[in-house]
């Protein structure tokens, strides 16, 4: 074989192998973004209370106070999922109807003097740990 055919060959493989891996790294780390940003909170107060509200709501439940569980919770409504596959906006709707499911169902609570659906809560808790 060539030298030139050889590296050739090699680039494109190389290249192959990659892409797989850099695409389902990004998607991921949008995921990740877009799940421990509050969008309502995070333009009322700025990151640093928002991660002392997540701490807060990690003292209150420690046992649901690891990332992949928050993940978990966050992600997955019982009805319906998201992941990592997702685009930002579907993620942003996904959890809006969470948010607004909790009010309407009571699912609420006060940290910090700030009353937040358990969704925010747990995109704060999920702040928090990063």
């Amino acid at each position: 074989m060539k030298r030139r055919n050889f590296l050739t060959l090699t680039t494109f493989s190389v290249a192959v192998i990659s892409v797989p891996f850099l695409y389902c790294r990004n998607s991921s780390a949008d995921l990740e973004k877009t799940l421990t940003i509050p969008q309502t909170l995070s333009q009322i107060t700025d990151e640093n209370s928002i991660k002392e509200i997540g701490k807060v709501y990690g003292k209150l439940y420690p046992d649901e106070y690891s990332r992949n569980l928050l993940e978990q919770n966050l992600t997955n409504n019982g009805v319906q999922s998201v992941s990592a596959g997702s685009q930002a906006k579907d993620i942003y709707s996904f959890l809006d109807n969470n948010i607004l499911e909790d009010f309407k169902s009571g699912n609420s609570m006060v940290l910090n003097g700030w009353v937040l659906s358990r969704t925010e809560a747990r995109q704060c808790a999920l702040l928090s740990l990063y």
